[in-house]
């Protein structure tokens, strides 16, 4: 008897443990993108809210440019290449990847 009731607490414990932790990981489907059950604290929601609030003019790409191009040693000189191109055609063209962004304010 007392082999049995250990069992069965112990698998009490298992399910209880296993739901809280397959709660955490789920995604929500709510028609949001990149929002998880994580509370906004993954990596591709914080991208994606940072994009969305970035300005879309020529000086502020070429900001993230330098910002995020930091294993490139030439992006101090590849970035505002890229944005004085921006400034030209309005269209900015990523200079590592070769991005285009359309549609932007002239800044």
């Amino acid at each position: 008897m007392k082999t049995r009731a250990i069992t069965l607490l112990l698998a009490i414990f298992v399910v209880t443990l296993s739901a809280g932790f397959t709660a955490a990981s789920a995604n929500r489907m709510d028609g949001k993108c990149c929002r998880s059950s994580d509370g906004g604290r993954s990596y591709r929601y914080k991208v994606a809210m940072m994009r969305a609030s970035m300005p879309r003019t020529c000086s502020a790409y070429a900001t993230a440019c330098i910002r995020l191009s930091r294993a490139h040693g030439d992006r101090c000189q590849m970035c505002p290449v890229a944005k004085a191109q921006c400034i030209q055609t309005g269209v900015y063209v990523g200079p590592y990847r070769g991005r285009q962004i359309a549609g932007i304010q002239m800044k």
